[in-house]
């Protein structure tokens, strides 16, 4: 799957995802539950992949977080 890294979504902290995610919920109005995150690297920056599925339609959603303003940073 071919992803848009330029357009992933700058957060502080996955914490922050998170509450993204839930603020966003469903097109149907449904609340969006995640079902799977993932690290991954692309031209050495850092994003995490997080996967949703609406707990009222089923529909499926993914998320991709640009998290280089923390990522190995404590």
């Amino acid at each position: 799957m071919d992803r848009d890294y330029e357009k992933a979504i700058k957060v502080d902290s996955v914490a922050q995802e998170y509450l993204y995610v839930a603020r966003l919920g469903c097109s149907c109005g449904g609340r969006l539950r995640p079902t799977g995150q993932a690290l991954l690297e692309h031209k050495g920056h850092h994003y995490d992949l997080l996967k949703t599925r609406c707990q009222v339609c089923g529909n499926h959603a993914e998320f991709l977080f640009d998290i280089n303003s923390f990522f190995g940073r404590r």
